[in-house]
């Protein structure tokens, strides 16, 4: 190789309302495999003995297999993780039947290549690409958006209806977020990590060259109001840094406590996000990577 490239990351999660920060970060250094995880909020009863949730150990299962695999693609990787969760929840004795009690768990996650970057993707989670003509190029797509919608709408007429404690909006609405969970790897809704044997055929991947790359960004949903567009959540990530955009972002939610300004399912989410800035070239050495 005639050359490699370095650079800078930054790394934060925000833990929201929940009980557990149900996202998790990967950083496996010596594969150059990097992303951020989101754990779905479990609307089963289900704790282990720690008591942590279904989403929570689906986020940690997911972050833990990508740091420490090396060798293979990622999406043979994401194939084994799925079926490792399935095995998990059937030795605590999740009905995995039933799709809505399913622990699962949004991704994103990339190895760099020296001449390209691999990524695989499911959920909500975001891969946002920033070149050095100062383009940005969305490489992801927020795959329950069309969902969320509905699901928003739905709470709209209910607060119509004179329904405005956030509590009671989410008792009314837990029906249909069920109901959304059960479309999780189908054609009618959006592809999750949960263990289902479908998952492999709803796992969205990709491959694109290096050329001119500046800037990754590696974001879950909880990082995204939906206020401004993905040009303007790059700006304040690179004007503000991660922990102060995401807590500036906490901090007009907890503002927003009865759900009116923002809409939205919940209070505050779990706020996760993985940046990495390249900074030049090294004539035939080996990749370093430098934290501030």
């Amino acid at each position: 190789m005639d050359s490699m490239s370095h650079w800078n990351m930054e790394t934060y999660s925000l833990q929201g309302d929940g009980e557990w920060n149900e996202d998790a970060l990967v950083v496996n250094e010596p594969a150059c495999i990097y992303g951020v995880v989101d754990g779905a909020t479990s609307l089963s009863p289900y704790r282990n003995q720690e008591g942590f949730t279904g989403g929570y150990l689906a986020a940690r299962l997911a972050a833990e297999y990508f740091s420490a695999t090396c060798q293979q693609p990622l999406e043979l990787a994401a194939i084994e993780a799925n079926e490792r969760l399935r095995e998990e929840m059937e030795a605590e004795g999740v009905d995995i039947t039933d799709s809505s009690a399913l622990w699962s768990a949004a991704y994103v996650i990339i190895k760099v290549h020296p001449y390209s970057i691999e990524y695989i993707q499911s959920g909500d989670c975001m891969l946002l690409c920033r070149y050095k003509d100062g383009s940005v190029r969305v490489l992801t797509h927020t795959q329950v958006a069309h969902i969320d919608q509905k699901t928003l709408n739905r709470m709209a007429e209910l607060r119509a209806g004179g329904v405005a404690d956030p509590v009671e909006l989410r008792r009314l609405l837990t029906p249909m977020l069920q109901d959304n969970r059960r479309k999780a790897n189908t054609l009618e809704g959006y592809g999750v990590m949960n263990g289902s044997p479908d998952f492999p055929l709803f796992l969205e991947k990709g491959t694109f060259n290096r050329a001119n790359v500046e800037s990754l960004y590696l974001i879950s949903d909880g990082l995204f109001t939906g206020a401004g567009g993905w040009e303007s959540l790059i700006a304040d990530i690179d004007r503000k840094g991660l922990q102060r955009c995401a807590s500036d972002i906490y901090a007009a939610e907890q503002e927003d406590a009865m759900l009116q300004k923002y809409p939205r399912l919940k209070i505050s989410d779990d706020k996760t996000g993985l940046v990495l800035r390249f900074i030049g070239f090294i004539n035939n050495e080996k990749i370093t990577h430098h934290k501030p």
